[in-house]
C-alpha cells in the first residue's frame, strides 16, 4: 500500500513556546509533517528555499523581518507556497497587509488544533481560511469607514445622522440589541426596537462615571441588580469633540460569545468618536450657515477656528508647557493640538497646510479632526495615525492641498517622545545638560495630501530634565523685516538658546518679542504658531 503523502509545514514565531505548542498539534496529525522552525521573517525566507515546505504558519509581529514582508517574498520566490498568517492580531492594516503580501488564510493564536489543521489542509490545496472573527472585525471596520465618509460627506443633521447609525451600526454588531443616546433624553438609534431599552439608571450611571465598561453575564451592576444570563452589556461615554465632557453614550447587548464582548470597546469607542465628529460637524455647519455675507462668514471661520485650539495646555508635574497662534488673517491653515491618550500620555501635534485662506482653514479643520480621531484609535503609533490620516485626506477630499506635520506622544514618567515628521520644520530640542547643544528632529516621511502611497518611520527622543522643545510653523523663520529679509533659522536657534533656562512662557514671549522687533512695520504674510515644552529640572 502506498504511504500517504504527508503535508509538509514550516512553522514561524519569535516566541519559542508558540513554536513548542504548534510543534506539539502538528504532531497530533499523521498527514502534517514539520520540516522546519523560524524565529523571524529572514529565516523563514531562507528556510523555505532549503526545505521547501508546502505550507507556513507565518507570525505577523517579529523583529528583523514581519510577517508580511516575509510572505511577499516567500510568495515571490517559491510561489508554490502557500502561507497562513497565524498571529494574536486583528486590525484591518494587518490583514489587508498579509492578504496583500500573497497570505490564502489568516488565523489568530487562540484557534483550536482541528480548526488549525483543517486549515493548513485547505491551504495546500489552494483553499483559503479566514478566521470568523478576523472577518467580524473587517466587517465592523469596513462599515465604520462607510459611515465615516458617509457622515463627512453629508455633514448630517441629527435626523440624517439616526438614519445613517440605523443602516450601518447593526452589520457592526450582529446578534446584539444597540441603544445611542444624547444626553438628556435624545435617542439616535433604539434597535431592534421591540427590544426591551437598559434602565435609566444604567444612562445615569453612564453620565457621570464617564468610563468604557463591559458586564459579562452575572456581573453585580453598579446601579444595582446583576446582569442577566442572555448576553454581555458594553457602555461606552460619548464625549464631546472639544470638551471631552460626556454628551452621551452607547448601549449594545452583546448575546453572541458575551465572554469575549470586551474586544468589541475600541470598535464602540470608534463609533462614538464618529457620532460626536459629526455632531460637532453638524454645529459647525449650523453656525456657518448663519452668516450670508463674505466678510461675515471669514470672521466666524476665525472664530471656530480659534475654538479648535486647545482650552488649556497639559497641568503635568515636572512640565511646563506654552503654545500661540498668530494668524496672518481671519483664518489659519496652522494648528496645534494636545490630545489625551490612555496610560497618562499626551498627543502633541503641530501643522500647517501649505496654502492660505478659508480653504487652507478647513483642510486644517478636516485634518485635525482626522488626527484627533486616529490618535484616540492608535495611541502609540504615530506612524499609523499619520498614514490613517493621509488616506482620509486623498479618499474623502480632492482639494490639492497637503500638510505638513509633526506629530508625537509623550509619556510624562520616562520623558519619552515618539514621534513622526511630516516633511515638518524640524522642531529645536534644546540640551540643557549637553552644553544647550540644539538636536533637531528631522523629517521621518513626506508632507500629508500628496500620495496614498506615503508612509512614515517611527523615531524616537528622550527629554531629561532642563530639556526644552521648539515647535514651530515656517510663517516664523520666514517672517520678513521691511528690507524684506527673513528672520531665518540662524536668528531663531540663537534666540532660543539664549532664553534657554526660562520658563516655557517666558521663552514664548521673550522668542515673539524679538520677532515682531525685527519685523518693525512689515506686514505679517504667513501665519506664525509656537509651541514649547520644558522638562523641568
Amino acid at each position: 500500500m502506498a504511504e500517504m503523502s504527508r503535508i509538509r509545514v514550516l512553522i514561524v514565531d519569535d516566541h519559542a513556546v508558540v513554536r513548542n505548542g504548534l510543534t506539539t498539534v502538528l504532531r497530533i496529525y499523521d498527514d502534517l509533517e514539520l520540516v522546519g522552525e523560524a524565529s523571524n521573517g529572514k529565516e523563514a525566507v531562507d528556510l523555505c528555499q532549503q526545505v521547501r515546505p508546502d505550507v507556513v504558519l507565518m507570525d505577523l509581529m517579529m523583529p528583523i523581518m514581519d510577517g508580511a514582508e516575509a510572505t511577499k517574498a516567500i510568495r515571490q520566490r517559491c510561489p508554490q507556497i502557500q502561507v497562513i498568517a497565524l498571529t494574536s492580531f486583528k486590525e484591518k492594516d494587518l490583514v489587508q497587509g498579509a492578504l496583500e503580501a500573497g497570505a490564502i488564510g489568516y488565523l489568530l493564536k487562540n484557534v483550536s488544533t482541528e480548526e488549525l489543521a483543517d486549515a493548513i489542509r485547505a491551504a495546500h490545496t489552494g483553499k483559503p481560511t479566514m478566521a470568523p472573527a478576523v472577518i467580524e472585525a473587517l466587517t465592523q471596520a469596513q462599515r465604520m469607514e462607510q459611515l465615516a465618509r458617509a457622515i463627512l460627506d453629508t455633514s448630517p443633521e441629527p435626523a440624517d445622522l439616526a438614519a445613517l447609525l440605523k443602516e450601518h451600526a447593526p452589520e457592526m454588531f450582529p446578534d446584539s440589541a444597540i441603544e445611542i443616546r444624547i444626553y438628556p433624553d435624545q435617542t439616535l438609534m433604539h434597535d431592534p426596537s421591540g427590544h426591551p431599552p437598559i434602565p435609566e439608571s444604567a444612562w445615569q450611571w453612564l453620565h457621570t462615571s464617564s468610563r468604557a465598561s463591559c458586564f459579562s453575564p452575572g456581573a453585580e451592576l453598579p446601579w444595582g441588580g446583576v446582569q442577566t444570563d442572555d448576553g454581555a452589556l458594553l457602555l461606552v461615554p460619548i464625549t464631546g469633540f472639544e470638551s471631552r465632557v460626556p454628551m452621551g453614550g452607547i448601549a449594545i447587548r452583546r448575546q453572541r460569545d458575551p465572554h469575549a464582548a470586551t474586544e468589541l470597546i475600541p470598535v464602540i469607542k470608534s463609533l462614538a468618536a464618529q457620532i460626536s465628529s459629526a455632531i460637532h460637524s453638524a454645529h459647525v455647519r449650523a453656525q456657518a450657515l448663519e452668516h450670508q455675507k463674505v466678510a461675515q462668514e471669514l470672521a466666524l471661520a476665525g472664530q471656530i477656528q480659534v475654538s479648535f485650539l486647545p482650552e488649556s495646555l497639559p497641568d503635568l508635574d515636572g512640565w511646563q508647557f506654552a503654545a500661540t497662534m498668530e494668524p496672518a488673517r481671519e483664518t489659519s491653515g496652522d494648528f496645534y493640538d494636545f490630545i489625551p491618550l490612555p496610560n497618562g500620555h499626551w498627543g502633541i501635534v503641530i501643522a500647517d497646510v501649505a496654502d492660505k485662506g478659508l480653504g487652507a482653514a478647513l483642510y486644517m479643520s478636516l485634518g485635525r479632526s482626522l488626527i484627533r480621531t486616529y490618535a484616540t484609535e492608535y495611541p502609540a503609533r504615530p506612524d499609523r495615525v499619520l498614514l490613517a490620516t493621509n488616506r482620509r485626506l486623498l479618499s474623502d477630499t480632492s482639494a490639492g492641498l497637503f500638510i505638513t506635520t509633526f506629530y508625537g506622544v509623550l509619556d510624562p514618567t520616562s520623558g519619552t517622545l515618539t514621534y513622526c515628521n511630516a516633511g515638518h520644520n524640524p522642531p529645536y530640542l534644546i540640551r540643557a545638560q549637553d552644553d544647550k547643544r540644539v538636536q533637531l528632529l528631522f523629517k521621518t516621511g513626506m508632507v500629508l495630501g500628496v500620495t496614498e502611497e506615503g508612509s512614515w518611520e517611527q523615531s524616537e527622543t528622550q527629554l531629561v530634565q532642563g530639556d526644552t522643545l521648539l515647535l514651530y510653523t515656517d510663517g516664523l523663520i520666514d517672517a520678513q523685516d521691511s528690507s524684506e529679509t527673513p528672520f531665518g533659522e540662524r536668528r531663531l536657534k540663537e534666540t532660543i538658546v539664549a532664553h534657554t533656562g526660562h520658563s516655557a512662557q517666558d521663552i514664548q514671549t521673550g522668542l515673539l518679542r524679538e520677532l515682531h522687533f525685527f519685523m518693525g512695520d512689515a506686514p505679517q504674510a504667513d501665519d506664525i504658531t509656537l509651541v514649547v515644552i520644558i522638562r523641568e529640572s
